[in-house]
């Protein structure tokens, strides 16, 4: 996540999700996975430029995220810490704090800690689940979350819930990137699936589920998508 981005469609479909787990009592923690804005000059991408759904009438029952959406996109003071202020939710807990790749591991340790208690974890990297192509010390591993880093927050008993941007890989090729979790001692007994949100650029959610939560947020997840969040959102088991 860039402050930059702070407003865009993936905003608007992550918070819609998280508010919506909210009401069902979990508890909800935000790693933003906050990493430095680029300077205008040398943007090449569409990244965060996708706010045109908030230039029409809102079309999903959380009118209340849809304006503060609005409200901070016309400002032109876009970041997470206005998305933090905006109450959003009742008692949620977030992590602000810039990745370096310098400072990878105690940067991790000091979320660990500090979301721990949080009945659900959404992890918000720039591109998502790391790539063998990129190394998470690297110049450009802080867009990426590691599958261990994600593994350590369920294994501290949190469900967990990953962004990550659609590659140009087969279908197959491309759900290989989930089903690692089954591999993996941590998350080998989570109960998984994703939800694809479709419009402008593809980016899907994986959710790794603690047993214990998941009869009552698979509830939630199937309320919310009965309503116009249809629009935005399909859900795929794995």
């Amino acid at each position: 996540m860039k402050n930059q981005y702070t407003g865009d469609i993936g905003d608007y479909t992550k918070l819609g999700i998280l508010r919506n787990l909210e009401a069902a009592d979990f508890s909800i923690g935000l790693n933003w996975y906050l990493t430095p804005d680029e300077p205008e000059y040398s943007r090449v991408s569409t990244d965060g430029r996708y706010t045109e759904y908030l230039e029409c009438d809102c079309d999903t029952p959380d009118i209340y995220l849809h304006c503060a959406l609005k409200e901070i996109v016309l400002s032109n003071n876009r970041t997470v810490a206005r998305l933090e202020r905006a109450k959003l939710f009742e008692n949620a807990l977030f992590w602000n704090k810039m990745l370096e790749a310098k400072s990878r591991n105690k940067w991790h340790s000091a979320s660990l800690k500090k979301l721990h208690k949080q009945d659900v974890i959404f992890l918000d990297p720039d591109n998502g689940l790391e790539v063998k192509s990129i190394k998470p010390y690297s110049k450009h591993g802080n867009k990426y979350t590691t599958y261990t880093e994600a593994a350590n927050y369920y294994a501290q008993g949190s469900t967990v819930i990953i962004y990550n941007h659609r590659d140009r890989k087969p279908e197959s090729e491309y759900l290989k990137r989930f089903y690692k979790f089954e591999n993996m001692e941590e998350t080998k007994s989570a109960k998984m699936f994703y939800l694809r949100a479709s419009r402008y650029s593809v980016r899907d959610y994986l959710f790794l589920v603690q047993e214990r939560h998941f009869s009552v947020l698979e509830r939630a997840i199937d309320r919310f998508l009965a309503t116009g969040w249809r629009l935005y959102l399909k859900k795929y088991p794995l």
